[in-house]
């Protein structure tokens, strides 16, 4: 107690004033960018400092994307390294894309495109065996009974003995049958100077097959079309006969587009196919396993 009988006072911490907190906080922020600014010009002049060949691999290391959007940027240097084909060649053959017959010296083989063309790779048709029903499908045309899907091997058919992941197939009738879809190459990840220029080839195939029963007609038509839909190249089967009692089973059909010349943009396939009996029901051709794929 004090002289007068009170208790004495106790001393408080001082409490940091409001405008030295931001102050010191602004401080620790601005030491920490720096800090970070180190550690980038650090990692930049280590970079700066690898020869070719070391640089080439750890570029080699990045996404694709990262390459192209973000790397090629840096400087000439790095520009001069993604533009060129040994660091594409080497990201090939990283990933097993090297394609049979192709070298170092092979100077007419863009290994850029090579690689993208090969990551894009893919079944650009939607619901080509019947899973979805008809999803997918467009100008869908039901001569007779229309179309209906089926499960393998189904009434008088065979099996598909080339992929077992087919369980699935579309049968047509006793009139003409029709459907089909229409690819935008350019949503699908194929850019214009790709397309016009390198003109990569672009294979349809489809699997057709009839009933050991009945007679049937199948046809295919595959188009190339430009912005405007103008047909630039077209492959048309004509009506394929299928006798009744044939023992083929399934048959591939395919065609590869090449040389196409600019300005494709689209990609129209159909196909089709009715009974030659003339039956109810469903006795006309069997389609499944379509396919269109832009290949390397």
């Amino acid at each position: 107690m004090d002289a007068d009988g009170d208790p004495e006072s106790v001393g408080q911490p001082e409490e940091a004033s409001p405008e030295g907190q931001p102050e010191e906080e602004a401080s620790t922020e601005a030491s920490a960018g720096e800090e970070d600014e180190e550690d980038q010009a650090e990692a930049t002049a280590y970079l700066a400092e690898l020869p070719d060949p070391l640089l080439l691999r750890v570029l080699a290391e990045l996404p694709a994307a990262e390459l192209v959007q973000a790397c090629r940027l840096v400087c000439l240097r790095w520009k001069a390294m993604v533009d060129g084909a040994p660091l594409w060649m080497l990201k090939c053959q990283q990933e097993g894309l090297v394609p049979e017959g192709r070298g170092e010296d092979d100077d007419r083989y863009h290994w850029q495109q090579l690689y993208f063309l090969n990551k894009r790779r893919r079944n650009l048709l939607r619901n080509p065996c019947g899973e979805e029903d008809l999803e997918g499908w467009c100008d869908v045309e039901h001569g007779g009974d229309g179309w209906r899907v089926e499960e393998l091997p189904g009434d008088a058919g065979a099996d598909f003995p080339h992929d077992d992941a087919v369980r699935k197939y579309f049968a047509s009738s006793f009139q003409w049958c029709r459907k089909a879809q229409v690819i935008d190459l350019r949503a699908e990840g194929y850019w214009e100077e790709l397309l016009d220029i390198a003109q990569p080839a672009i294979v349809v195939k489809d699997w057709y097959s009839g009933r050991a029963d009945a007679g049937c007609l199948y046809e295919l038509t595959a188009q190339l079309l430009s912005e405007q839909e103008d047909v630039l190249a077209e492959f048309h089967s004509g009506q394929v006969a299928v006798p009744e009692g044939s023992e083929d089973g399934w048959t591939e059909i395919s065609h590869t587009f090449t040389d196409y010349g600019p300005g494709v943009r689209f990609v129209r396939f159909q196909h089709g196919g009715q009974d030659s009996v003339y039956w109810k029901g469903w006795f006309g051709a069997r389609v499944t396993g379509s396919s269109v794929c832009v290949e390397p």
